[in-house]
């Protein structure tokens, strides 16, 4: 990736944030272990030159795979663009690593066939790869400058769905189910209505999102700059599950925390908060790609395979618990998504700025007014966070650190001197002339917290990790309200919280058809049971959002 400043190209709007190459950084600790299961679910056989691109940068391994050939691929034009623009994507990682001048001439060129093409590639096939049509112009402009590329963005917007409309007037207020409809009906209504069933599908949704943070650097529309933000919003308040994702199976599927949420839409949400990111700066989407990270998308790998349905609530004998042998459209998902992970770790917000928005142990290698400094990120306690800073020779840069808003309070000391009050929820940046030896250590005080979810009911979380009793077998106990005035307590153990929650019998919560229902409402508190919840991810059958109980005063 080119530096902040070359990377801004009129007249696309500047980013707010800049991924570093993927050179500069290098993934320790719990994402590198995330990433290796990853990488261990690829067919090397059946793998994608994308998909290899990639795994060899997840991996740290030194020599990318050849280039493609971006010729042939065209045979795929109009009707597969997504193996098309894989490809070509694939080629412009390869041209820019090896900062191969031919190899990017080839890539352009097979931009201009896409952009030859595009006229006779219609909205059902184009919209599902609309995001990565975008990226890539979009990309390719700012590395480049070429003129055409500008023009293939205009035409991308006009031919794609009005997305950002769509977010601002959202229709999928509750769960989604498709109209019946002809595939060769080409009547207005059932355009509309084929429209809307690829629209409400969860990885399309989640594309959306991305599409309005790329329309908006293109367009400098206010309308589309906001939209991102709408989207997330809407989708939160209809759709949000306590895991950090939206439910999706592959529909919107509402608030019930029975409702999964399937592995392509869990991936699309983490490569779009990504996006949301760059765009705007804003780091809450940081801080939901970590709760997505470190809920939905760690319970998806278990010991046997995968689990690609996520529901916050089930029994273990619910189908949503299968696990199963990855198949290559799962793999490929789960790389795109831990590379939108580890891609936002670090991140460049200024010429002279390095923000770490991801509390990921990680070494960072830039150059900062022409100096080399390398940021190395260790966790040297619970819930502390510790940068050592390297430089040839002492040079003044700004460095920040994202502060989650999941943290009660938070401290920042240099050097070991009396820590400074970090704002939860912002960017701490410290601005200074930094030289071998410095240390940053970001404090957080985490306390348990309750949050509330559909019809009322209770999750709990520590940090960015979401709380569950789990129910190994067919024969635990599950229905159990917890006290709403009760103040849980944790411990930590090897890294991982357990959190102590009071809570009485729910016996009116009974499962129906063999799953759970909504958590009732008004229940009254009974005898008291002391809950003891572990990570999300650590559990399989679970219970994360239960009834509320108060004393019957």
């Amino acid at each position: 990736m080119p530096t902040y400043d070359a990377y801004c190209r009129a007249p696309l709007v500047d980013p707010a944030c800049v991924a570093l190459p993927d050179s500069a950084v290098h993934i320790e600790g719990s994402l590198e272990r995330l990433i290796h299961r990853a990488l261990d679910t690829v067919d090397l056989v059946a793998i994608s030159p994308l998909d290899a691109v990639i795994a060899t940068k997840l991996g740290g391994y030194a020599d990318l795979p050849s280039m493609p050939n971006l010729t042939a691929v065209r045979a795929h034009l109009p009707a597969r663009p997504r193996m098309f623009l894989d490809a070509v994507r694939a080629g412009m990682m390869i041209a820019s690593a090896n900062k191969s001048k031919n190899a990017m001439v080839e890539v352009l060129d097979a931009m201009r066939a896409f952009a030859q093409a595009l006229p006779d590639i219609g909205e059902p096939t184009l919209t599902p790869v609309g995001a990565d049509a975008l990226r890539v112009t979009a990309e390719l402009y700012r590395r480049t400058g070429q003129k055409f590329l500008l023009t293939l963005l205009e035409r991308l917007r006009v031919q794609l769905p009005d997305v950002a409309g769509m977010f601002h007037s959202f229709p999928f207020i509750k769960v989604f189910t498709p109209e019946p409809v002809r595939e060769d009906a080409m009547d207005e209504a059932s355009q509309y209505f084929r429209r809307m069933r690829m629209l409400g599908t969860g990885a399309i949704t989640a594309d959306a999102l991305a599409i309005t943070a790329q329309m908006a650097m293109f367009s400098g529309s206010a309308r589309d700059a906001s939209a991102s933000k709408i989207g997330v919003t809407a989708l939160q308040r209809y759709h949000g599950i306590p895991h950090g994702a939206f439910s999706a199976d592959p529909y919107l599927a509402g608030r019930d925390p029975a409702a999964a949420t399937d592995l392509p839409a869990i991936c699309a949400q983490l490569e779009a908060m990504h996006d949301l990111l760059a765009a705007s700066g804003d780091v809450t989407f940081a801080e939901r790609m970590e709760r997505i990270t470190e809920n939905a998308l760690s319970n998806v790998f278990q010991e046997n395979g995968l689990c690609a349905r996520q529901a916050v609530n089930r029994l273990a004998a619910e189908e949503t618990c299968l696990v199963a042998p990855a198949v290559h459209a799962q793999s490929t998902a789960l790389l795109r998504a831990l590379y939108a992970v580890r891609r936002s770790v670090w991140m460049a917000k200024a010429e002279n700025e390095l923000a770490m928005f991801l509390p990921y142990e990680s070494v960072c290698l830039v150059r900062m007014d022409g100096t080399p400094v390398r940021a190395t990120a260790r966790k040297t306690g619970e819930n502390e966070m510790t940068i050592t800073v390297e430089t040839r020779q002492p040079v003044e840069f700004a460095l920040s650190m994202f502060v989650p808003g999941y943290a009660h309070s938070a401290g920042v000391s240099l050097n070991g001197a009396k820590p400074t009050p970090a704002e939860c929820g912002r960017l701490f940046t410290l601005r200074r002339r930094f030289e071998t030896g410095d240390t940053v250590m970001l404090r957080l005080d985490c306390q348990p917290f309750m949050e509330s979810g559909f019809r009322g009911s209770a999750s709990v979380y520590c940090a960015a990790y979401l709380m569950a009793l789990p129910l190994p077998d067919e024969n635990a106990a599950w229905q159990y309200a917890l006290d709403e005035d009760s103040k849980p307590t944790v411990t930590w153990e090897n890294g991982r919280p357990r959190v102590r929650v009071d809570a009485c019998d729910a016996p009116a919560w009974r499962a129906r058809g063999g799953k759970i229902p909504p958590p009732p409402q008004g229940c009254d508190l009974g005898e008291a049971y002391e809950l003891t919840l572990l990570p999300y991810a650590d559990t399989l059958g679970r219970i994360a959002a239960f009834p509320r109980a108060s004393r019957n005063v």
